[in-house]
């Protein structure tokens, strides 16, 4: 299954999309295109852990 993510904070009607979500025999991932217009995914669990240390180093 593919989702958009959306950016609720514009104004826009439809808001512009950040990436997708793509959700496969229970695997999450995120995937955006890069300016060479190339398909990347990253995995959810990844990103979680990133920010989850983003947050801890800025409460240094």
């Amino acid at each position: 299954m593919r989702h958009p993510i959306r950016n609720f904070k514009e104004k826009k009607q439809i808001p512009s999309r950040f990436c997708d979500v793509i959700i496969e025999n229970g695997r999450v991932d995120l995937e955006v295109k890069n300016s060479k217009k190339e398909l990347v995914r990253i995995s959810w669990d990844d990103v979680k852990k990133q920010v989850a240390e983003a947050i801890k180093e800025s409460k240094k």
